[in-house]
């Protein structure tokens, strides 16, 4: 028992003076931590270098039994040194790819339903961020764009319906550019107006019906080769020349008119429409013989 008048053994005195001795080491230790905090700093730096392996599992232990004041301490670490994260994490990164996506993997595969109601509260928040990107994504991706529109044609046609009937000012608006973009390149590009051209005859000579395959195909050749197989029949005149291809000029004449064949005979409409019945003719010399 203790109290006064006590003897107390020799062992028992060694022990309260190392109790004594500890605690004043303590207030000591704390105190010089707070007057030297480079220095100490500096001695992390070099026990955390020479004992690397050791100060991980020290950590590691720590942070699995101490889960909340880790992400706190976290969370403010990361809010009060912005650059020196995202320095870090941008090194982290480049050294280690393979792991970021295994990372990437498991948390989009654990967290599915979470991250798509962040990503529709992110667009619908952000309209304009997600047009900019999905403009840029189809310009750096145009064939993969091509092969998603021809394997969903219902879709694509349901979307440009549904974007019209919700903008019919912007589609105004569209039509009238359409119209003055296909003036301009009729007026200065004959190639352009080749096309067009034989696309509304042919379009108008099916009445409504679609065509199996384009226009150029049903043809046999390119627009640039139709324009050279003219140059070479022999109806061909000296002052017939590209720019001079349309109403008032020369126009593309079928050598066996439109009318003597069963445009429902898909044979028969593409033997109409292959290059070896068209020839130029002069305007009115067409008119002429489309009324006889």
């Amino acid at each position: 028992m203790s109290g006064p008048g006590r003897n107390y053994t020799e062992e028992e005195i060694q022990t309260d003076g190392k109790r004594i001795m500890r605690k004043s080491n303590k207030e000591y230790n704390r105190k010089w931590r707070i007057e030297n905090p480079e220095r100490v700093r500096e001695y992390s730096r070099k026990y955390r270098a020479e004992n690397l392996e050791k100060t991980r599992e020290c950590a590691r232990k720590y942070r699995a039994a101490n889960p909340e004041k880790t992400r706190e301490y976290d969370r403010k670490y990361r809010a009060a040194n912005p650059e020196r994260v995202r320095e870090y994490d941008r090194k982290y990164r480049a050294a280690n790819p393979e792991k970021i996506r295994e990372s990437a993997r498991k948390y989009r595969a654990n967290n599915s339903e979470k991250i798509r109601e962040s990503s529709r509260k992110w667009q619908t928040e952000n309209p304009e961020k997600v047009k900019a990107a999905a403009r840029k994504w189809r310009a750096e991706n145009p064939d993969a764009t091509r092969k998603w529109k021809a394997e969903n044609p219902e879709r694509v046609k349901a979307a440009a319906r549904k974007w019209k009937a919700e903008n019919p000012e912007k589609v105004s608006e569209q039509n009238k550019k359409d119209l003055k973009t296909f003036r301009e390149k009729n007026r200065n590009n004959p190639i352009y107006k080749m096309h067009q051209n034989m696309r509304s005859a042919m379009s108008a000579a099916l009445r409504g019906r679609y065509k199996a395959l384009s226009t150029m195909k049903i043809i046999g050749c390119t627009v640039e080769e139709l324009f050279e197989h003219l140059e070479a029949c022999t109806s061909w005149e000296p002052w017939m020349t590209r720019e001079k291809y349309g109403a008032g000029g020369w126009d593309v004449d079928h050598i066996i008119a439109i009318a003597k064949w069963d445009d429902d005979c898909p044979l028969q409409f593409a033997l109409c429409w292959d290059k070896s019945n068209l020839q130029p003719l002069e305007h009115i010399a067409n008119i002429k013989k489309g009324a006889a």
